[in-house]
C-alpha cells in the first residue's frame, strides 16, 4: 500500500524542502495546469495521479479529461464517482439545495453502466468507480445503494474507490453504523481509499475535506483489516503546513 495526498501549495513546499515524504500527489481538475507543471518540475521523481471525480460523459468530458491525464502521465488509473443520479438532478441539488423528484433507479443505473462501457473503450487505463454519499436524508438513497455498487462493478468490470467520509455519510442517512455500512460493500474490490474529515453542518453530517479526527483514523483501522487497497490518499486541500505535515505522520503508521 502506498500513500498519496490531494494537491496543495502547503504539501508541494514541505516535499521540496524534505519535511516528509508520500508516493505519490493526486490533483483533480481545480489544480491549475501551471501549478501542475511546477510539482512535477519541482518534485521529479514523485508520481502525479489524477483524480477526475464527477465525469461529464461527452465529447467535451472525454477532451477534458484527457488533457489532465496527460498532464498527470503516472496515474494509475482514471478513477471517477460511481454516479448514476442524472445531472439534471446533482447540478440543482449541489449548487442551489434545490431537489427534484427521484428519477427511475433502473433506468439511470443502466444509463450509468453503458456511460462507463463507453469510457473504457475510449481510453487504455482501468477505470475505477468512488461510492457516493447521499445528497438528501430521503432522496436519491440508490446511489449508494449497496445492491447498486454491486451491480454496477460486475457489470462494467471496474474496481472500487472506497471513500470513507461518503460512507460515513451514507451510513448516517440510513440509521447504520459506518461499520454496519462498510461491511455491506464490495470491499474485496477496493483498490484505493480516500480519507477526508467530515463535518456537521446543522446537524447534517457533510463530506468538509477537514482534518482527520480520531473517528476517522479508527474507521481507517477497521477497514484495512477487511480490504487490501494499493493506494491511501488524504484529500486535504487546505493550505496549513501543519495540518498537512500531522495528518501524512498519523497516515504512515498504516503502510506497513
Amino acid at each position: 500500500m502506498k500513500l498519496s495526498v490531494n494537491h496543495s501549495s502547503a504539501l508541494v513546499h514541505l516535499l521540496i524542502e524534505g519535511a516528509l515524504s508520500i508516493d505519490a500527489i493526486e490533483m483533480v481538475d481545480k489544480v491549475s495546469p501551471a501549478e501542475i507543471a511546477f510539482a512535477r518540475q519541482s518534485l521529479p521523481a514523485l508520481e502525479i495521479h489524477y483524480h477526475q471525480g464527477r465525469m461529464l460523459f461527452n465529447k467535451k468530458g472525454y477532451s477534458h479529461l484527457a488533457n489532465y491525464l496527460q498532464l498527470c502521465p503516472d496515474s494509475p488509473f482514471i478513477s471517477i464517482h460511481m454516479a448514476p443520479l442524472p445531472a439534471y438532478i446533482t447540478f440543482p441539488a449541489l449548487k442551489w439545495s434545490v431537489f427534484l423528484p427521484e428519477p427511475n433507479r433502473d433506468r439511470s443505473v443502466q444509463r450509468f453502466i453503458q456511460q462507463v462501457k463507453n469510457a473504457q473503450k475510449m481510453f487504455n487505463l482501468p477505470i475505477i468507480l468512488e461510492n457516493m454519499p447521499v445528497l438528501h436524508s430521503s432522496k436519491y438513497f440508490f446511489e449508494s445503494d449497496p445492491q447498486v455498487i454491486f451491480e454496477v462493478l460486475k457489470e462494467t468490470g471496474c474496481d472500487m474507490l472506497l471513500d470513507l467520509a461518503h460512507a460515513r455519510i451514507s451510513a448516517e442517512a440510513r440509521h447504520l453504523s459506518p461499520e454496519d455500512y462498510l461491511a455491506s460493500l464490495p470491499l474485496e474490490n477496493v483498490v484505493q481509499v480516500h480519507l477526508a474529515g467530515a463535518r456537521r453542518v446543522n446537524g447534517v453530517l457533510t463530506d468538509a475535506h477537514e482534518t482527520l479526527e480520531e473517528a476517522d483514523y479508527s474507521l481507517l483501522d477497521w477497514t484495512l483489516q477487511r480490504c487490501q487497497p494499493k493506494w491511501l490518499t488524504l484529500e486535504y486541500f487546505r493550505e496549513e503546513p501543519g495540518a498537512v505535515k500531522l495528518q501524512i505522520e498519523r497516515l504512515q503508521h498504516f503502510l506497513n
